[in-house]
């Protein structure tokens, strides 16, 4: 009775406990953790992994083409560091060697992804997809109302100017891995996250969960869920979250339309933003057309608030396109793109930028320049044969999340539709930062593995019902 406890019970609680706290990194965080420092989340899921392999009733799903998919990205991406060994030998920058550096790119990505899958899948095994699906999705939930109380207090202290509200901001010092913080220098809205980006990843991240909401609920509540992350992405202020929260509503509407049992609720979502929409353009027109496009013009290098960071972003995309054109069958070596886009950043980004002269060409900084572009760092590390590999990931699962989403009718394209949503959230987010340390991709991939084993079982348990002999 005691092993069940632990290995059903104890992990499935830490696992629960790390999705809530997914959010919350705004704390200094654990220096001996690298780059998994500020991640509360992953203590959780770490505790969970270590209580399993204790319980000796480890397993991984070997039969999932997806999880075989996924060894193969992470051989090919060591391989691509041996392929450069010679090259990785004589980097050093940021008083850090080139294998020193693979290495621990190596083991991030280790822990990103596979230890990740073998977390979620021998915790959740044990349970229904749908009885996961109602429990996470009710964590989450409170985990976003959290979210949004402070996001609330800090939007009037920020932008209404109600500093007086500080005292209560400062209560969130005793909730766990949470430091209080204005960011008075951009005014943007971070809530519990340590910046603005981090939360709009986390809003996206979520986004199917909540949205979700709309299709399993009664009543006007179903929608509070999904009107919480739409405002809070926009309150963040940041540029490509928004973007991508927006599609990923323009996929909701898109599954409205294609399912039969939802025409009216899509015709009532429809009439009421029109009129919500005819009103606020009557009334508040300019402010509208001003945010609209204080946001379409904040990516050119030339906008006054945004043009350091653009220019920051554009400068290191050219110098990964350039490493790419320079290394385009093996790439630079996985996690060692830096050593090399170090020396071709170009003149109009480094010029003036203080992003490059007091961080990413410091060698008295210890972090390394990230490469705000997962595509564009593999092209530029791994070659057009490692970002090949991973783009096949990529199309095979939004490939699962469009025949079981779109091509169904039913209960039973709900999770699919949340992961579908989540997917593309993922794809688009991608395009903005260079990290595999998305724990909802890890979790949905891992859920798309469970769903196909209890369709498979689903499948033989009904064969062997056709195949028994009548009595």
């Amino acid at each position: 009775m005691k092993t069940i406890f632990i290995r059903k019970s104890l992990p499935y609680t830490l696992l629960l406990l790390g999705v809530f706290f997914m959010p919350f990194n705004s704390f200094n965080g654990f220096e001996v953790l690298g780059e998994f420092k500020r991640d509360s989340c992953f203590l959780f899921f770490f505790l969970s992994g270590v209580l399993i392999f204790f319980t000796k009733k480890i397993k991984f799903p070997f039969y999932s083409t997806l999880f075989k998919v996924v060894l193969l990205i992470v051989f090919y991406f060591f391989i691509s560091g041996i392929l450069n060994v010679y090259d990785m030998s004589h980097y050093y920058f940021k008083h850090t060697s080139g294998l020193n550096r693979f290495i621990r790119q190596i083991t991030s990505l280790l822990l990103s992804s596979v230890f990740l899958i073998y977390v979620f899948y021998n915790v959740l095994r044990h349970y229904e997809v749908n009885e996961i699906f109602f429990t996470l999705r009710k964590v989450i939930s409170y985990s976003l109302l959290i979210v949004a109380l402070y996001g609330f207090v800090e939007f009037l202290i920020v932008k209404g100017k109600r500093t007086e509200l500080m005292p209560i901001l400062n209560l969130f010092n005793y909730f766990p891995f949470t430091k209080a913080h204005i960011d008075w220098t951009t005014n943007r809205m971070s809530s519990v996250s340590f910046e603005s980006p981090a939360l709009a990843t986390y809003l996206i991240s979520i986004a199917g969960w909540m949205f979700s909401y709309v299709l399993t609920e009664k009543g006007f509540k179903r929608f509070i869920p999904m009107f919480l992350t739409i405002i809070l992405s926009f309150l963040s202020g940041s540029r490509a979250g928004i973007f991508v929260i927006v599609i990923q509503v323009l996929i909701l509407v898109m599954y409205l339309m294609k399912d039969k049992r939802f025409k009216k609720l899509f015709i009532n979502i429809f009439l009421i933003s029109s009129v919500l929409g005819t009103l606020m353009m009557l009334f508040y027109s300019k402010p509208i057309i001003g945010y609209i496009s204080s946001k379409v013009m904040s990516f050119k290098t030339s906008d006054d608030v945004h043009a350091m960071s653009n220019k920051t972003r554009f400068g290191i995309q050219t110098a990964m396109f350039e490493v790419f054109l320079n290394n385009p069958i093996k790439g630079a070596g996985y996690g060692l793109q830096a050593f090399e886009s170090s020396k071709l950043y170009p003149e109009w980004a480094v010029k003036g930028n203080w992003e490059f002269k007091y961080k990413y060409l410091n060698d008295k900084h210890k972090g390394f320049p990230p490469g705000f572009n997962l595509y564009l760092r593999l092209l530029s590390e791994t070659g057009v044969i490692g970002f090949t590999f991973f783009m096949f990931l990529i199309v095979m699962l939004l490939s699962w999340c469009y025949k079981k989403t779109f091509k169904r009718q039913g209960f039973q394209s709900v999770i699919p539709l949340m992961i579908t949503i989540s997917m593309v959230g993922f794809a688009f987010n991608w395009l903005k930062m260079d990290t595999f340390r998305i724990y909802f991709f890890w979790l949905c991939l891992t859920l798309i593995i469970l769903i196909q084993r209890q369709g498979t079982r689903d499948e033989r348990k009904k064969n062997n019902s056709f195949n028994t002999p009548l009595q």
